[in-house]
């Protein structure tokens, strides 16, 4: 373990990284938190703050590994919720996937009934069942649904402060507008960070949680993360009245929509609200904006989603498209769909935690305790640490494009057609 004089350095404030810090707090290291701007003030601000067990139906390319992640996250925001550093806006709402047609039914309902990780209490839902349990969803507009009952909502912004908080009660230094510079090495180990403002911060132990600016400064030992950094954008209605017992609604066949109660009103987002930042021309060492503005992404999302969301929920066209407010960060995607968390071979000491794949609310707590526990003691209890090694891949990452073309159907249906699932 790192001495006490000399801190294990964790680069990175968003959910990752700080559940990262909290966790080495937790097994006796002394931990110096940096981030380039305010801590939590970057994507994880901008997260839609549902949580489930998307490995049990909704991500065929995950198994038992993510789902025991996926758990840990659930039990962990319940206990943060519980320890009174600060409202989480924690509630056990469950998650109701819904189709819309018969094809929509047939394509993306039977992985969740058959599947093998089931959760308890999971169950189908005829449309009447379905708008039992949603409150103001229109039965006529939906051909079926299906129940996890264990999914959570939080909201991010306020879970990411209590976070904070419960990371400064254990201990941990945290030095924000610190922006870092590069890793500094010797002799194939890692030795420190380097800041921006040219001071150098020993430390024989770096976990590097940066998100999606985490290969600018990881390129320079060797080795890149073949991901594509992504625009995520979704829109903040008014509030209509809407109660917050609404589960969050999650329909696949419409360009991965997903819908959930904010504060009387509704939070929604949909594909056509995403888009890669190599489009516009962006190299991977480019540092994107910690929160974009882009307009068209938005003007394309409701466009798209308006009459949707309004057939789905009639009483919110009332509100729909009046005074919205729109939110939007970077995702980083990777080129398996997994997550890159572990040792990085070509330096001694360091540890990346990197590729969230818009999932980084529902993995936060579990990928950062893995990137602890491998950086403290060099094994993890929680999951199947070998999914997620960066040395799973070359050093030598492709083009953002290229990981695009790598990256296997988000759907299991789209995978079937493809091929790519027996």
């Amino acid at each position: 373990m790192s001495s006490p004089a000399s801190p294990t350095i964790v680069v990175g404030a968003g959910i990752i990284g700080l559940s990262a810090a909290w966790h080495l707090a937790g097994l006796g290291q002394r931990v110096l938190l940096l981030d380039s701007g305010p801590a939590a003030g970057g994507t994880t601000t901008a997260g839609a703050g549902f949580v489930g067990q998307w490995a049990a139906g909704y991500a065929w390319y995950w198994n038992e590994s993510e789902r025991d992640i996926e758990q840990y996250g659930i039990d962990f925001y319940r206990q943060l919720a519980e320890s009174g550093n600060g409202p989480t806006g924690y509630r056990q709402n469950g998650n109701v996937w819904l189709t819309v047609t018969e094809q929509g039914r047939a394509d993306h309902l039977p992985p969740f009934e058959e599947h093998p990780l089931r959760p308890a209490g999971a169950r189908s839902l005829t449309p009447d069942e379905a708008a039992a349990i949603v409150p103001g969803l229109d039965p006529s507009a939906v051909t079926a649904g299906f129940l996890h009952p264990d999914g959570i909502q939080v909201s991010a912004p306020d879970t990411a402060r209590a976070l904070v908080a419960s990371v400064r009660a254990r201990g941990v230094e945290i030095r924000e507008h610190t922006p870092g510079a590069a890793l500094e090495s010797r002799d194939g180990s890692v030795t420190g960070v380097r800041t921006v403002g040219g001071d150098v911060i020993s430390a024989d132990r770096v976990v590097l949680a940066a998100g999606s600016w985490t290969n600018a400064l990881l390129a320079p030992s060797g080795r890149e993360l073949p991901t594509v950094r992504v625009v995520a954008s979704r829109l903040v209605t008014q509030p209509f009245g809407l109660p917050d017992t609404l589960p969050t609604l999650m329909l696949p066949e419409l360009h991965g929509l997903w819908i959930r109660e904010h504060r009387g009103g509704l939070t929604y987002g949909a594909g056509p609200g995403y888009e890669a930042l190599h489009v516009g021309g962006s190299d991977r060492r480019t540092e994107p904006d910690r929160r974009p503005v882009r307009p068209d992404l938005l003007d394309a999302m409701r466009t798209y989603l308006h009459p949707i969301v309004a057939k789905l929920l009639p009483a919110a066209s009332s509100v729909l498209g009046v005074d919205e407010t729109p939110t939007q960060g970077v995702v980083s995607m990777t080129a398996d769909r997994n997550f890159i968390v572990g040792p990085v071979p070509e330096l001694v000491g360091l540890v990346v935690a990197g590729g969230d794949n818009e999932s980084g609310v529902t993995h936060g707590p579990g990928l950062g305790r893995i990137a602890a526990e491998l950086s403290a003691t060099g094994a993890t209890t929680l999951g199947d640490a070998s999914r997620y090694d960066p040395a799973r891949f070359a050093a030598a990452a492709p083009s953002e494009a290229e990981v695009v073309r790598m990256m296997p159907a988000r759907r299991e249906a789209d995978a079937r057609r493809a091929g790519a699932v027996a």
